[in-house]
C-alpha cells in the first residue's frame, strides 16, 4: 500500500540529506546554513515518525506497516 504523504515527506528528507552532504564545512563559510538544514531535517524526521504512528485520522500509516514488515530482522 502506498501513502502519498509518507512518500512526499521521505522525498523532502532525501533532498535535505543530499543538501546537507553538499554543505561540507570546507565549502561553507559559516555553520548557519548547515544548522538550518539540520534543523529542518530533524523536523521532517519527527513529522515522518508522527505520520507513521498517527497520520491517518489518528491511526498508523498503512504504508509504514508494510515497510517495517518487509525489513529483515537482524540480531
Amino acid at each position: 500500500m502506498n501513502c502519498q504523504v509518507k512518500d512526499e515527506l521521505m522525498s523532502q528528507l532525501i533532498a535535505l540529506n543530499n543538501k546537507l552532504n553538499l554543505l561540507s564545512p570546507d565549502l561553507v563559510h559559516g555553520d548557519k546554513e548547515r544548522a538550518e538544514v539540520q534543523e529542518r531535517r530533524e523536523s521532517l524526521q519527527a513529522e515522518i515518525k508522527h505520520h507513521r504512528a498517527k497520520g491517518h485520522e489518528g491511526k498508523p500509516c498503512p504504508a509504514a506497516r508494510q515497510v517495517w514488515a518487509s525489513r529483515p530482522v537482524t540480531f
